[in-house]
């Protein structure tokens, strides 16, 4: 419920305080297990994208996020759980997998964490890791401009596509950063 609500108005406040620009959302799936990967510039990405996104996602957040207890409650309402990016957090792989399992759809900046200058950082292997455990399909999404009152901002979703299980992981780091990267380029055109 708390999502639902949080959803529509999102969408209504980031389409008035925003000038978005949206190409290709049609790619998400609606249903079954999907891992979204995007880019992280700022603290408006994980709202921005669950507010874009045409179905509910879940999404990893700092341990430290879930610190102060009426904020904890709120982001976990909002489907958000979380994460110690210090170490490998085997409680949030086990939930993530869980969630795919469930046939739920995951948000993930793969980067790990904000980006100093806007660009693509590398990026970390656990989005491989439970793309290959579970078959979940990657879809690389882009987000590229200026956020600011009237700020034109630009989301790019680029086609979906598998890891196999017995994928190279460095090759697998590879095409994931590849994808994002074309996506932010088809962002940044998007912005005139």
């Amino acid at each position: 419920m708390m999502y639902c609500l949080f959803y529509w108005l999102m969408r209504a406040v980031f389409g008035l305080w925003f000038r978005l620009q949206v190409r290709g959302m049609e790619r998400v799936p609606r249903q079954g297990a999907a891992i979204v990967v995007a880019n992280h510039r700022s603290g408006f990405d994980p709202p921005l994208m669950g507010a874009l996104l045409p179905r509910p996602v879940y999404f990893m957040a700092k341990a430290e996020l879930f610190r102060f207890r009426p904020f904890a409650w709120l982001i976990s309402a909002l489907h958000a759980y979380p994460v110690d990016r210090g170490r490998a957090d085997r409680a949030a792989l086990r939930r993530s997998l869980q969630l795919l399992r469930n046939g739920q759809a995951l948000l993930i900046f793969p980067e790990g964490h904000r980006s100093p200058d806007g660009r693509l950082q590398a990026m970390r292997g656990g989005v491989l890791v439970m793309a290959q455990m579970t078959g979940a399909p990657i879809i690389p999404v882009a987000i590229a401009g200026r956020y600011g009152f009237r700020g034109k901002i630009a989301v790019s979703v680029g086609a979906p596509f598998t890891i196999g299980r017995e994928a190279d992981q460095e090759e697998a780091r590879r095409r994931l950063y590849d994808a994002i990267s074309g996506e932010l380029t088809r962002a940044q055109a998007l912005l005139g």
